[in-house]
């Protein structure tokens, strides 16, 4: 019988890893270490297969015996920093990052990997240094222009994201997603904006562009009070996205019910495996949260984890644990009621490490936990969970003005965001009668018309002395976790956009009706 050769190995394991057969890359990756001993990928990708099994240990030990044989490469030692990641030995793990990109470096495709890595640690200065070396070494390079904007804007460098982005634009001027980062770094103005620039574009676009480019001239046409030509970009927009995404309301709705089925009750005894105290700052986008964020993370005390996948993730992998059958999204919802929370605190523990900082304390701002209030007091007593609201109209509005790819698919029709809204508003009302007193309500237009006030009950929940800076939010220069509201939460609170939905009283007026029928109080 023949021995497959190193590239037959390299494309099996790679073929396994790509439909998520790593039980089969691990077994191609063994058989190919065995036929190629010297050579990397038996090693390499058996490490990537062992690390995607939460093999880490396993990983770790066959990266470092790759290495043995070839110390100092760079692909081997940014493996090696992803296993140590994994295990929860950040400082290990930065420093082969530290080791794979010395100073002679100049490959900026290794450049790139270190710098995805480092981004995804949230070491967002860092990062940018290795990006501006991988462009001198590739200066042409579209995609590390474009990741080396967005750490600009991350950093607060809203000039400098600009520049990056009239680079690629030079480059390829009709770039969609692009002008629209753009169009989002400041308010456009009858003197700066780029219009001309995105309708030049639309009539060039490829279909799957044209969405990204109405959402951009909608809010330029915003910013410029011209109001009736901003709704036509944004209706178009919003049809454009939602023929894209499939969506089941019925799905969301199902999945509502099962949470509330799963949790009739107050929990009387949970135990604290951990005595950790994380705090999650949830509700719809677009309500204030990351300004929240923001606030509590300029605090000498508290950390900004960003927006976490953690807890979802632990909550999957709890469900797996206990033998759950989980066939759909409203099975999986089905099961959390039997989930224990000391299962899920290890796991999410572990899967937040590299961006839980070292600070006491730490904020994940996903919003979307607001599904999982129960099972985040069941797996941490001590966690403080603060609920961001928003006028109904306003949060729906500005719901449907964004575009969150497919983040949020219920987000690109009316009728689906205030059916979403309905059903999540009966959720949070069950948490506030079942979890009393374990979730904190913030109205948005609190904080923007009560600032301090509002900031010192935040503070006061969490346990946490008042400090100056939670006021001065916009003077910090800590990394900013979210893109899309960087700009906003880089300037003190302004009141413009509490009221930017009148704008369109009429076209949300079935909106509002819907709402106001569901028993949501709209006035």
């Amino acid at each position: 019988m023949t021995t497959p050769s190193l590239y037959d190995f390299e494309r099996e394991i790679s073929a396994r890893l790509q439909r998520a057969d790593f039980i089969g890359a691990q077994l191609a990756a063994a058989g190919c270490r065995a036929a190629w001993p010297s050579a990397q990928t038996g090693w390499v990708l058996g490490s990537i297969a062992a690390l995607c099994t939460e093999e880490s240990q396993t990983a770790l030990a066959l990266i470092d015996e790759c290495l043995a044989a070839h110390p100092g490469d760079v692909r081997c030692l940014l493996q090696r920093a992803e296993c140590l990641m994994a295990l929860g030995r950040r400082a290990d793990a930065l420093e082969a990052v530290s080791s794979a990109t010395g100073r002679e470096l100049t490959d900026s495709i290794a450049l790139d990997a270190a710098g995805r890595f480092l981004f995804n640690t949230l070491e967002h200065a860092w990062a940018l240094a290795l990006y501006d070396r991988a462009i001198a070494a590739a200066p042409g390079n579209i995609e590390l222009l474009k990741k080396r904007a967005i750490l600009h804007c991350l950093l607060g460098s809203f000039d400098l994201a600009a520049r990056d982005h009239e680079a690629v634009l030079a480059i390829s001027p009709a770039d969609a997603e692009t002008l629209k980062a753009l169009t989002e770094l400041r308010r456009q103005t009858p003197e700066h904006n780029y219009i001309a620039r995105l309708e030049e574009a639309l009539g060039k676009a490829a279909p799957e562009a044209s969405g990204a480019l109405h959402f951009a001239l909608a809010k330029s046409y915003e910013d410029l009070g011209e109001y009736p030509r901003s709704w036509h970009h944004l209706s178009v927009g919003n049809r454009l996205e939602r023929s894209r995404k499939p969506y089941s309301r019925e799905t969301d709705r199902a999945v509502i019910d099962e949470i509330l089925a799963a949790f009739p009750r107050i929990e009387t005894q949970t135990e604290d495996s951990t005595g950790a105290r994380p705090i999650f700052v949830v509700g719809l986008p677009r309500t204030g949260i990351t300004l929240v964020e923001r606030i509590l993370s300029s605090h000498s005390q508290v950390h900004s984890a960003g927006e976490l996948p953690a807890l979802s993730e632990a909550i999957s992998r709890a469900a797996k644990a206990s033998g759950a059958r989980v066939p759909s999204w409203a099975g999986f919802a089905a099961s959390f009621g039997a989930l224990r929370g000391a299962t899920i605190a290890r796991e999410y523990l572990g899967l937040s490490y590299p961006q839980r900082g070292d600070k006491p304390r730490f904020v994940d701002k996903q919003p979307a936990n607001f599904f999982h209030c129960a099972l985040i007091m069941r797996a941490f007593p001590q966690a403080r969970i603060i609920h961001v609201v928003r006028h109904p109209v306003a949060t729906c509005y500005a719901i449907y003005k964004s575009r969150f790819g497919a983040a949020y698919p219920f987000a690109y029709d009316l009728e689906e965001i205030s059916d979403f809204y309905v059903s999540y508003r009966k959720l949070m009302a069950h948490w506030n009668r079942v979890l009393p007193r374990c979730v904190l309500e913030v109205a948005y237009e609190d904080l923007v018309t009560a600032q301090e006030t509002t900031t010192r009950r935040l503070l006061e929940y969490l346990d946490l002395p008042f400090e100056q800076s939670c006021l001065d939010f916009h003077l910090s220069r800590a990394p900013m976790s979210m893109l899309a509201s960087a700009s906003q939460v880089s300037q003190p609170i302004y009141s413009s956009s509490l009221h930017q939905w009148q704008h369109h009283a009429e076209q949300l007026a079935p909106l509002r009706q819907r709402l106001a029928a569901a028993g949501v109080p709209v006035d």
